[in-house]
């Protein structure tokens, strides 16, 4: 299939998502995904990212787009915004691609959290039984604070018996 077909293909799948979704989505990104200080993006710095990788687009465009006033962006528009934020198109298009994107977004919050990173070092070395005591801790913290007892990509990853491509062993 040609590249002129897949985008006309792609641009009418666009076309078929629920009004105001793609704000939504794109609103999400721009809370969630951090930069590289850690701090949300900008409107000026993602246009930016999507040029510098092909994808022209204008800040003001993509605030129109944020905020719902523009409505019907290109395919590749949003290649290039998927591109700047360094997640899967179909982000935008498929739920099941949304909650994908959402999971990996989590994971490179928690690899950015030092803090993540030193408790993770500290567990070196442990026994199984101490590692398990401080998991079922950390489980009973999490429902403290209002948070499912294990991360959603865990609990998946838990279903299908791995976690990083490691075979987990359940207790």
């Amino acid at each position: 299939m040609s590249a002129e077909r897949d985008s006309a293909v792609a641009d009418k799948d666009l076309e078929s998502v629920e009004p105001g979704l793609f704000a939504r989505r794109l609103e999400e990104l721009f809370r969630t995904v951090p930069g590289p200080n850690g701090r949300a993006y900008s409107a000026k710095a993602i246009a930016a990212l999507s040029t510098d990788r092909g994808f022209r687009l204008g800040e003001s465009y993509l605030s129109q787009l944020r905020s719902g006033k523009a409505k019907s962006p290109s395919f590749r528009t949003v290649e290039g915004i998927a591109a700047a934020f360094g997640v899967d198109v179909h982000y935008f298009l498929e739920d099941h691609a949304a909650q994908r994107t959402r999971d990996q977004i989590d994971r490179m919050r928690m690899q950015a959290d030092t803090t993540v990173q030193i408790a993770a070092f500290g567990l070196a070395g442990l026994s199984s039984d101490s590692v398990f005591v401080v998991s079922e801790l950390i489980k009973i913290l999490r429902v403290q604070q209002g948070l499912p007892a294990d991360p959603p990509d865990l609990v998946s990853a838990m279903a299908e018996g791995t976690h990083n491509g490691l075979r987990m062993v359940q207790r």
